[in-house]
């Protein structure tokens, strides 16, 4: 170390003179080389061993290489160290001088503020900002740096991806809920039809007639019920009559009721009989046929002998079928769906 600070001292104390930026450069890159050389040999093989006091190659802080922590040994070494010979002791009191410094110092350090205007920092940025004014340009003696146009060709490549989508059981329901109400094609208990069989005398329609109106009973099941009663635009006019039938047979027929009787102004209008000619119900509809008639006995007389004979007359005067609705009740159904499918219907192609 003292051969090497002779020799920077000599160089120093050298006479001085102008120098490129080059050649200074070269001199101490080869200084530098020669410094190393001699500062190896010093610090290699067993020179520390020889000049280095107290040296040891297994000193007892080695112990803590690879330990848990540093808390528990750092404050044994302060409370072994409290108390020490401190800087009047020897080479083997100066670690413990390190750890008495590092424990009191903090209290007695001086304490100072640098302010953003101090020489320091100013004349620094003056630096930084611009260190070429204060070096100068180096391009003129370093070579090292070219400045290059790159010029890169266009790179075109495809690039390729796949979007699927990954199979799935679902299953869902679609929920069929029925509602049913119901309703009768007539009013129960009530009668209904009000239909006409009868003759118009003279041919006065709607001014004479003569005949029977017949009304059905609004029931369900398989017995028909109706009801026959004489109308007539003279007197006298009467009858009433009712028949209950087999819906699908229609009953024995031809039943004749004898209990009517009715005319209109005109003679041959006159009816004393009503006939039930059968007839018969389907699903919906009903027909029955109904006539009125009139029957007697004339005695034909012979003023020569004085006997008379008798002789029978039956004449019908007018026959009709009536058709009604069958009364029934009749079943409305409505449907509800609840798709629960929805969302997966939505997403088929």
């Amino acid at each position: 170390m003292r051969w090497l600070l002779f020799s920077m001292i000599a160089a120093l104390a050298t006479p001085g003179h102008a120098q490129s930026l080059s050649d200074a450069f070269n001199q101490g890159t080869t200084l530098g080389r020669t410094g190393n050389a001699a500062a190896h040999d010093r610090i290699s093989g067993n020179s520390a061993q020889a000049t280095v006091p107290n040296y040891t190659a297994n000193p007892p802080e080695a112990s803590y290489f690879g330990g848990p922590g540093l808390g528990t040994p750092a404050a044994a070494s302060v409370g072994a160290c409290a108390g020490s010979a401190g800087a009047a002791g020897g080479f083997s009191d100066q670690a413990c001088n390190a750890v008495d410094f590092s424990q009191t110092n903090p209290s007695r350090r001086p304490t100072f503020t640098i302010a953003p205007s101090d020489p320091l920092l100013t004349r620094g940025k003056t630096i930084t900002a611009d260190p070429q004014s204060i070096a100068g340009n180096i391009a003129s003696t370093y070579s090292g740096c070219a400045v290059q146009t790159v010029t890169r060709p266009d790179i075109f490549e495809t690039l390729i991806c796949h979007q699927y989508r990954t199979f799935e059981q679902a299953t869902c329901e679609k929920l069929l809920t029925v509602q049913v109400s119901w309703s009768d094609s007539c009013a129960p208990g009530t009668w209904f039809g009000n239909f006409w069989v009868n003759t118009w005398g003279n041919g006065e329609v709607g001014n004479r007639f003569a005949g029977i109106a017949i009304n059905a009973y609004c029931q369900t099941g398989d017995t028909v019920r109706m009801a026959l009663h004489a109308i007539c635009t003279e007197e006298p006019c009467s009858g009433y009559a009712e028949v209950q039938v087999d819906a699908t047979s229609g009953a024995v027929s031809p039943q004749t009721f004898t209990n009517f009787i009715g005319r209109s102004w005109y003679v041959t209008d006159l009816f004393n009989r009503v006939d039930y000619n059968g007839g018969g119900c389907t699903a919906d509809q009903c027909s029955f046929a109904f006539c009125t008639r009139y029957e007697s006995v004339y005695a034909t007389c012979d003023e020569a002998t004085g006997t008379c004979t008798l002789t029978p007359s039956n004449e019908t005067r007018a026959c009709g079928t009536f058709t009604f609705e069958r009364p029934r009740s009749i079943a409305t159904v409505t449907d509800a769906w609840i798709n629960q499918c929805a969302a997966f219907e939505a997403r088929l192609p």
